[in-house]
């Protein structure tokens, strides 16, 4: 059973909803882009998503602080969901005061939904293996 519910998985779904998280960060970001006096947002999930997966121990304890009592209970290693939110200062703002920069935006956009393509391939590929082996290879 620890193979399905390792650290690597749990990883990979909080590393998900990170990028879903940052999607909707930066789609409210180009939906603010003519708001007056708008300084855009960024998620900062990174910093806590290495600290986790450094410092977690997932035989043991639980990133919440609560311990397992015994070897075969299931850990719940999961980083807190949510991420810490920053401005964005990336560009100057306008004679509005709004500092939202469609091409930036934009480009942060599609680095995200390439990350987020990455993870669901890797994650679908992980989950087909334990299929193809659950099956005995057929």
């Amino acid at each position: 059973m620890s193979l399905i519910f390792d650290r690597l998985s749990s990883t990979m779904q909080h590393a998900m909803n990170y990028r879903l998280q940052r999607h909707n960060m930066i789609s409210a970001n180009l939906a603010n882009i003519d708001t007056p006096g708008y300084t855009p947002v960024e998620i900062k999930f990174d910093e806590q998503l290495r600290s986790f997966y450094e410092n977690a121990d997932p035989q043991t304890s639980i990133s919440r602080g609560l311990t397992s009592t015994h070897a075969s209970h299931f850990t719940m290693n999961d980083p807190i969901e949510q991420a810490e939110v920053e401005f964005d200062a990336y560009s100057l703002p306008d004679k509005k005061g709004n500092s939202v920069d469609m091409d930036h935006e934009s480009s942060k956009l599609a680095q995200n939904q390439l990350m987020y393509r990455t993870l669901i391939t890797a994650y679908n590929k992980r989950m087909s293996f334990l299929q193809y082996t659950i099956s005995g290879g057929r």
